[in-house]
């Protein structure tokens, strides 16, 4: 078994042949002359060679030594690096987050507060995935991202999920074919209707789904699209009624259109941070979290607003 060489026999080392004195390596370290030549002998012996000339009037290091002293030496400024380098992602200074989002959030919540980490921080690297529900929580399981604002799933049951808000849906439609009357949409309205829903792995798509079946609507969508920019165009060429989280309202061109919330109890998205378990968040990553809460706030007001609620 090889002998344990420790930091302390380290540090002295290295002070000896940088002072070349044991008398003012010993003072640096607030020990006695004694017990640093102690230190030095039990670091001789660990290694099973002599690194020091000593007299009583002087002391220069070995051949053994000088080679051990450069080595050493540089060893300890890459821990000194190491170490600052750790500071320095605390500090927010560098650092790289990978984020998945959806795309109703990618275009609001989300961009604004990277946008916000970006500018105070321009250090920490900024990499965004947007994807739907499904497809951004296989990603976070497989470690592709650090963690992603989505929305929550029971199948995700091996994920840790933070709740953020709950994001009510709204029923879109042409603005003509709107009952200014009506100020909430019923179910019913609903049953012959056209629908231009999202894809199947669209977090959206399963609410609306979900909702039609509790109100005895089961029916395939009469146009399945892409994203919602595809379903807000196709709405207002007069293919149907679609639906959008009511935090987006604010975010997309209505021209032509109108929105109107759904009949009680209304459709809601759970959307929160979702993220491995046994993975800690970086600094950046905790940044980042406490600025998205603050926008989502802000946004949240926004849409409060817009509702008169």
């Amino acid at each position: 078994m090889k002998n344990i060489v420790t930091l302390r026999q380290i540090e002295g080392f290295l002070l000896a042949g940088e002072l070349l004195s044991f008398s003012r390596a010993a003072e640096a370290m607030h020990i006695t002359q004694s017990a640093f030549s102690q230190l030095v002998r039990e670091l001789e012996a660990a290694l099973g060679v002599r690194l020091f000339d000593r007299t009583t009037r002087r002391v220069a290091l070995t051949e053994a030594g000088v080679l051990l002293h450069a080595k050493m030496k540089r060893g300890v400024l890459q821990i000194d690096e190491a170490c600052e380098d750790a500071r320095a992602m605390a500090r927010l200074e560098h650092g790289h987050i990978r984020v998945g989002t959806l795309a109703s959030l990618a275009i609001s919540v989300v961009t604004r507060a990277l946008g916000e980490l970006r500018k105070s921080f321009p250090g920490v690297k900024v990499s965004m995935r947007e994807d739907y529900n499904g497809p951004l929580l296989e990603r976070v399981a497989q470690g592709d991202v650090d963690f992603a604002v989505c929305a929550y799933s029971h199948s995700a049951t091996e994920l840790q999920f933070d709740h953020l808000f709950d994001d009510e849906l709204v029923a879109v439609m042409q603005r003509t074919r709107a009952n200014p009357d009506e100020p909430v949409l019923r179910w019913s309205a609903l049953q012959d209707a056209p629908l231009v829903m999202l894809v199947r792995d669209s977090a959206t798509r399963d609410q609306i789904t979900a909702a039609l079946a509790a109100n005895r609507i089961v029916r395939e969508p009469d146009y399945e699209v892409a994203n919602m920019f595809t379903a807000l165009s196709m709405v207002r060429a007069g293919f149907g009624v679609t639906f959008l989280p009511a935090m987006v309202i604010g975010e997309v061109n209505l021209a032509g259109l109108a929105w109107k919330r759904l009949q009680r109890p209304v459709p809601l998205r759970r959307i929160g941070i979702c993220r491995r378990a046994d993975r800690t968040a970086s600094p950046a990553a905790a940044k980042f979290e406490q600025l998205l809460r603050a926008e989502v706030e802000r946004t949240r007001k926004r849409t409060r607003e817009t509702f008169g609620t």
